[in-house]
C-alpha cells in the first residue's frame, strides 16, 4: 500500500495558482471547446457508464466506507448525485473562476470526510483511518470517472485515436490538479495509465465489502415500476466491468445470455444516438458553456430546463 499523502489547503492552493498559468483563455476554463476533453465528456452517453464508475469507487474501502458514512447517498440519493455532478461539470465546464471555486469547495467538503475502515478489506484493516482528501484515493476517483467516459465514448460515440487519447489524457491531468493532485503522482502518458487501471482492478487496493456492496444494492434497487429498466442496466453495468470487480460484487456473469441483453442495449443506443437533438445528445451545462463562449450568459429555455433536471438549478456556468 502506497503511504498516506493528504493534500492540505495551502497545497491546493499554490498547485491552483500553478494551474491558473497555463489558462490561455480563463473564459473558457481549463479545457474549453477545442480540448479533446470537451469533445469526449460532453456526450450524454457518459452516462451509461454511471453505475460502472460509482462500483469501481466503491470497490476501493476508503471510498465505500466514506460514503456509507459520510454521504447522503442511501437516504437522499438525488441531493447527492446533484451535488457530485454540480461541482464535476462546473470544473469541467465553467470558466477559471468557477473552477478554481468550486476546487476550493470540493476540498472543503473533502477535508470533513475522515474516518475508520469497518472491517478487513483487503489492503486495509479494520480500524485503519482514512481520509478524503488523501492523492492516492483521489487519484482512483480520477482513474474510474476519465478512463470509464473513454470506454463509454469507444462503446456508444465513435472510436478515438491513439493520438486523440493522449490529448485526452494529457488534459484529464489538469481535472487532477483541482483536487491537489502533483503530476509527479500521475501515469505520464495514456498506456500507462490504463496499466495502473488495470493494475488496481487486480490489486488487493480493491477489496469488496458489506460497504461497497451495501452500495452496489441500493444502486440497482428502484420502485417496482422501473425495476425491469434498472434490471437490464444491471446486466449492461455488468458486461461493462473489469472481470475481477465484477465477481467481487457478484453482479450478473459474462453469459450468451446477458452478453445478448448488452449487445441489444447496444445496438440501440447506437442507433437512436446521432439521431437525438443536441440538448439531449450534450450534456446540458456543455451546450450552456458554449452559449457562455458567444457572450450569452443565461443557458437559454430548453438547456436551463434540462439544467433544473439533472441538477436542480436552471444556471451553473452561464457567468
Amino acid at each position: 500500500m502506497s503511504a498516506i499523502q493528504p493534500v492540505t489547503r495551502e497545497a491546493l492552493i499554490a498547485q491552483l495558482e500553478d494551474m491558473k498559468g497555463q489558462v490561455i483563455d480563463p473564459q473558457a476554463g481549463i479545457f474549453g471547446p477545442d480540448s479533446m476533453f470537451w469533445r469526449v465528456v460532453r456526450h450524454s452517453a457518459s452516462f451509461m457508464g454511471a453505475g460502472r464508475a460509482v462500483l469501481l469507487q466503491t470497490a476501493h474501502p476508503w471510498i465505500a466506507n466514506g460514503v456509507k458514512q459520510h454521504s447522503r447517498t442511501l437516504n437522499d440519493p438525488i441531493s447527492r448525485f446533484r451535488g457530485t455532478f454540480t461541482n464535476v461539470f462546473t470544473m469541467v465546464f465553467g470558466n477559471l473562476d468557477q473552477v478554481v471555486e468550486s476546487a476550493l469547495r470540493v476540498h472543503e467538503i473533502h477535508r470533513k470526510i475522515v474516518g475508520k475502515v469497518e472491517e478487513d478489506s483487503g489492503a486495509f484493516a479494520a480500524g485503519s483511518r482514512y481520509m478524503a482528501n488523501e492523492i492516492n484515493a483521489m487519484i482512483w476517483v480520477h482513474a474510474t470517472l476519465w478512463e470509464g467516459a473513454v470506454k463509454m465514448y469507444e462503446t456508444y460515440v465513435g472510436t478515438l485515436s491513439k493520438e486523440d487519447k493522449e490529448q485526452y489524457y494529457l488534459e484529464s491531468k489538469m481535472f487532477a490538479y483541482l483536487f491537489g493532485i502533483p503530476e509527479d503522482a500521475l501515469p505520464p502518458n495514456w498506456d500507462e495509465f490504463l496499466e495502473y487501471n488495470e493494475k488496481m482492478w487486480y490489486s488487493d487496493q480493491l477489496n469488496v465489502q458489506a460497504a461497497a456492496k451495501e452500495i452496489a444494492k441500493f444502486l440497482f434497487s428502484i420502485h417496482k415500476p422501473l425495476r425491469p429498466m434498472m434490471n437490464r442496466y444491471k446486466v449492461v453495468t455488468s458486461m461493462l466491468m473489469p472481470e475481477p470487480v465484477r465477481v467481487q460484487y457478484g453482479l450478473p456473469e459474462d453469459t450468451p445470455e446477458n452478453q445478448a441483453i448488452f449487445q441489444r442495449n447496444l445496438r440501440i443506443v447506437r442507433r437512436v444516438y446521432p439521431l437525438l437533438p443536441r440538448h439531449l445528445r450534450y450534456l446540458p451545462p456543455y451546450n450552456e458553456a458554449m452559449r457562455r463562449l458567444k457572450g450569452k450568459h443565461s443557458p437559454g429555455l430548453i438547456t436551463g430546463g434540462l439544467n433544473r433536471l439533472v441538477l436542480g438549478q436552471a444556471s451553473l456556468v452561464s457567468a
